[in-house]
């Protein structure tokens, strides 16, 4: 899997599915997906990856588009190791192989060589949101209002994305864990 940014990327997903690389699930083309400006470009092998790379660069170049290799983040595999013997480049520049990637600027990451979801970083950011908001209201809040505030403010970031996750036992234990304790604290319990 390859994470990048760009602008423009109507025509170019056309020219990806058209170029038979990639990942396709019966006849649906898979193999990029797009969210606002980013493009993580999928595929089964390294040769495709590599094609659909070139594809994207060629069309970069036509258009004027600069790709900020800042914000060319990595490579992943899923299902087994990162093949170390395979190198994607674009421009000339080696992307690096990475055990896990953080995507479209979530706190949540996918690790390497399995399906699962660390959600380590989202629940310090909850117990963060959780954290501000009982110091403003202090010990001696109304405990409806903490509810209303925690449901409100802190749900949405410990749930964020996730219709994706793949959880082990440990981590929808976190996840039960940093529930559990905003609610004990609500109800100082």
């Amino acid at each position: 899997m390859f994470f990048w940014n760009t602008v423009y990327i109507d025509d170019l997903i056309v020219q990806l599915k058209q170029s038979g690389h990639g990942i396709y699930i019966e006849q649906l083309f898979v193999g990029c997906v797009c969210y606002a400006d980013d493009i993580a470009l999928m595929s089964a092998s390294c040769y495709g990856l590599q094609k659909l790379v070139d594809i994207c660069s060629l069309y970069g170049i036509s258009w004027d588009i600069k790709f900020n290799p800042l914000k060319r983040q990595l490579l992943i595999t899923f299902g087994r190791c990162n093949p170390v013997q395979c190198v994607i480049t674009i421009s000339g520049n080696t992307t690096p192989w990475v055990p896990k990637i953080k995507y479209l600027g979530t706190v949540y990451f996918f690790l390497c060589n399995t399906v699962i979801t660390d959600l380590s970083e989202v629940c310090r950011n909850f117990y963060g949101k959780f954290n501000s908001i009982m110091s403003v209201l202090g010990k001696c809040s109304n405990e409806m209002v903490a509810l209303h505030l925690l449901k409100t403010y802190c749900l949405p970031t410990l749930m964020y994305g996730c219709e994706v996750w793949s959880l082990t036992n440990n981590s929808l234990h976190k996840v039960n864990v940093a529930w559990n304790k905003c609610f004990r604290r609500i109800f100082s319990c």
